[in-house]
């Protein structure tokens, strides 16, 4: 009896920190896009194809070869839904101010976790509620306290708000393929209807692809690389922790996005930023420390 619950408490402390680690690298993008000379679109479709062609290598020499036509239209919803929310997304955040597009992003744990319920049967108890409802307070304590750079175009915070909704979609069509279809497979084919999507973006908005300068083509590379990394560490999350924690937990990535806007981009932090930032990580620390009992986290037949 033992060995097998620790074997689920050690899947799902690895859930947690998998996915804790991938908001951290994706919460990067918006910060170097809005440092970046390029069209957030263009950032982007430049990251769907710079990571697809980096997984498509590992997967081809590899022995066991599984990315088959079939897995690739598996990942379709997924990927459609990747790439129409990246592109949304970079495009607000070269708009509006990278504070705007952060508070955003904190609409991402509602429908995620609605989802979870009504979608998964994830039962929620009421610790998890309370808990998550102060961690959304203080992330909004982060950005409402926090100095905005930028136009803040309301047109471009309708277009990161449109984006977050349509993100939903892509965590709810993933946690479904990846019941199915191996990680590496699912994520390159992401990655590439994701960038299918954003061509007809492109050419629609007429952002230009072609990089500037060599710190341009730099950036191009540290956007496909570090948060394609992220991305891959929140799907392989995805079938050790429950959904409406790594909802949740999407929390983070005002936090570090944040500090990194005020590291990289010299925007202020301010001391209720700061108490935002230490709400947000010990409600956090809070909810992944107490595992939620089999019965909760169970999924109703």
């Amino acid at each position: 009896m033992k060995g097998p619950k620790n074997s689920d408490k050690d899947l799902y402390r690895n859930g947690l920190i998998a996915c804790a680690l991938g908001y951290m690298l994706t919460a990067i993008s918006p910060v170097i896009v809005a440092d970046s000379n390029l069209h957030g679109l263009a950032m982007a479709f430049w990251r769907c194809w710079i990571f697809f062609a980096v997984l498509a290598l590992i997967i081809l020499i590899r022995k066991d070869k599984n990315l088959t036509f079939k897995r690739f239209l598996s990942a379709a919803p997924a990927g459609i839904c990747f790439g129409s929310s990246m592109g949304l997304f970079f495009w607000a955040a070269k708009i509006t101010s990278i504070l705007n597009a952060t508070l955003i992003t904190i609409l991402l744990p509602i429908p995620l976790t609605i989802a979870s319920f009504f979608i998964f049967r994830e039962r929620i108890n009421l610790r998890h509620i309370i808990v998550s409802i102060i961690a959304v307070c203080g992330a909004m304590l982060i950005v409402a306290s926090g100095s905005s750079s930028g136009t803040g175009d309301i047109k471009g915070d309708l277009l990161a708000a449109v984006g977050v909704l349509i993100s939903a979609g892509y965590f709810v069509f993933g946690k479904r393929t990846l019941l199915t279809v191996p990680l590496f497979e699912f994520v390159a084919g992401v990655f590439a209807w994701g960038g299918l999507v954003l061509i007809p973006m492109v050419i629609a908005t007429q952002a230009s692809i072609i990089a500037q300068s060599n710190a341009d083509v730099g950036r191009i590379f540290m956007v496909a690389l570090i948060p394609g990394v992220g991305h891959f560490l929140l799907n392989y999350s995805q079938g050790k922790a429950p959904l409406n924690l790594i909802a949740v937990f999407q929390l983070i990535v005002p936090v570090v996005s944040t500090l990194l806007a005020y590291w990289i981009l010299s925007q202020t932090v301010s001391v209720f930023q700061g108490v935002g930032m230490a709400i947000v990580l010990i409600m956090l620390g809070i909810n992944s420390y107490f595992k939620p009992s089999d019965e909760e986290t169970s999924q109703v037949e």
